[in-house]
């Protein structure tokens, strides 16, 4: 059966959505089973320690210990409790960073830019200028992971030693740019196109996209992402 240049599109379409799918579904799925795997091994073991704790403090009790060993049991009784909800609190937080949720998305990204600050050798700096819009807490959560995922893949590089983020924000809408030494071809499909389709994903869930451009200077790229409160505003 001959193949039309329409078909052979719509067929490269379809096998970049499958992609970009397969890529979702596996993160999705490592998600899952790092939870899983946390709240099996350290939460439940935290918590079986309490229990066995409190059936020796019964039992002590019963048979009259003395306040000096029930104290050190209660001692154990509290250190455990509080590794377990210390290891609850750590995945709330892979999930949905407190942060986000009380302080918005500005504080999330500077909390975001520490920590990828740690793990790159080279400078990354970020600018907040204004106040953010309104965005609602799915929205928010969709933009701090698209920002996560731009950030990491500018500091993997090898080309890149400095990477600059610049936010510029009013009521309307929320205006990211990120510039870097990296070169274009960080954003080429090849070896990361998986990557960068997630990023496309995020971004028309947002109701926006990604543009990049090389600056005039000619040793530096820019990104740029324009995001509105909600989607009806961007396609307005």
């Amino acid at each position: 059966m001959h193949q039309t240049p329409l078909d052979a599109e719509k067929n490269t379409i379809g096998a970049k959505i499958m992609q970009t799918l397969g890529a979702l579904l596996k993160e999705e799925d490592l998600r899952c089973l790092e939870v899983s795997q946390t709240l099996h091994k350290e939460v439940s073991g935290s918590l079986v320690a309490c229990t066995s704790i409190g059936e020796m403090i019964r039992h002590e009790v019963s048979h009259g210990a003395d306040a000096s060993s029930i104290t050190r049991m209660l001692a154990s009784l509290d250190a455990n409790l509080r590794q377990a909800l210390q290891l609850v609190r750590g995945v709330t937080e892979r999930q949905f960073p407190p942060v986000l949720k009380v302080f918005g998305l500005n504080v999330a990204l500077q909390q975001l830019v520490r920590g990828i600050s740690e793990e790159f050798a080279g400078s990354l700096v970020l600018h907040i200028n204004g106040d953010e819009p309104q965005l609602d807490l799915e929205r928010r959560l969709n933009l701090f992971n698209l920002m996560q995922a731009l950030l990491r893949h500018c500091v993997r590089h090898v080309q890149t030693s400095w990477v600059e983020v610049t936010c510029r924000g009013s009521a309307e809408k929320l205006e990211i740019t990120v510039d870097h030494d990296g070169g274009d071809d960080i954003w080429a499909d090849s070896g990361h196109g998986n990557e960068l389709w997630v990023v496309e994903a995020r971004c028309l869930l947002l109701g926006s996209r990604l543009e990049v451009m090389r600056n005039a200077s000619g040793n530096s790229s820019r990104v740029s992402l324009l995001v509105f409160p909600t989607c009806d505003a961007a396609s307005a």
